[in-house]
């Protein structure tokens, strides 16, 4: 007989991310994708942390977002980088650390990555989303979880640039589904990469557990696909069906 002690085996912590092609909080647009990121935390009240910066910390966008989350059950927190002089990295660190969920805004790309880097949000984030964070992007938020997003700047050619590596392949938020799969103009910069694209609709999330794709959460319509090289064709990514049960069941 064997009386050896049985080993206890460490749950890990599931590392999640949502990442939004674009849509309008305010008006509701996006809600069954909130209300899915809400129910990811696990929690019945989490704590949000949302960090409008790509904005510029834009009041509007600041009391929408804050009127939605709270509507859903969440205490939110906001971190101000663009316009809070009295930031410190102290606080910065509080906030992130207490953070159930971290929403990354819209708004200016190359501003968004640029404040990360002069306040050292960067290793923060990838610190919370391993400790489990449910960690979401809207538009630049979405782009800077990847580890390449389509520039599109006007009277400039396509070129890549870099996110913070979250997610695998280059990204493409604002999708729009046309009779080519990609833009030629996309071409020729993403096969350089020869690697995975995403391209997410307005008003649709894509659901990644563990870094690995779990489904999509439509809304009004919105829709996402992947590309692989050759890039001549695209699939669909399935609607994800919650299997979780509910907060504190």
């Amino acid at each position: 007989m064997n009386n050896l002690p049985k080993i206890k085996k460490h749950s890990v912590t599931p590392r999640k991310a949502i990442a939004i092609g674009g849509g309008l909080l305010r008006v509701g647009d996006t809600l069954p994708i909130d209300q899915f990121i809400v129910k990811e935390s696990g929690k019945k009240n989490p704590a949000v942390l949302f960090m409008p910066t790509a904005s510029g910390d834009l009041p509007a966008y600041i009391s929408a977002f804050t009127r939605v989350y709270r509507k859903l059950g969440c205490q939110v927190n906001v971190l101000r980088l663009a316009s809070n002089r009295k930031m410190n990295e102290q606080k910065i660190k509080s906030l992130i650390a207490v953070a159930d969920i971290i929403y990354i805004g819209g708004g200016n790309y190359n501003f968004l990555l640029s404040t990360w880097k002069k306040w050292g949000i960067i290793p923060l984030i990838k610190s919370a989303y391993k400790k489990g964070a449910v960690l979401t992007g809207l538009s630049a938020g979405c782009a800077a979880l990847y580890q390449h997003v389509v520039d599109e700047e006007d009277n400039k050619p396509c070129r890549l640039k870099r996110g913070i590596g979250i997610l695998h392949g280059v990204v493409i938020p604002h999708y729009k589904t046309s009779s080519t799969i990609l833009p030629n103009n996309f071409l020729s910069s993403i096969r350089k990469k020869n690697t995975l694209v995403t391209a997410i609709e307005d008003n649709c999330g894509v659901f990644y557990k563990n870094k690995k794709l779990q489904g999509a959460i439509m809304s009004k319509g919105g829709r996402a696909f992947t590309i692989w090289p050759p890039y001549v064709k695209k699939e669909a990514v399935n609607l994800y069906i919650h299997k979780n049960k509910s907060p504190n069941s």
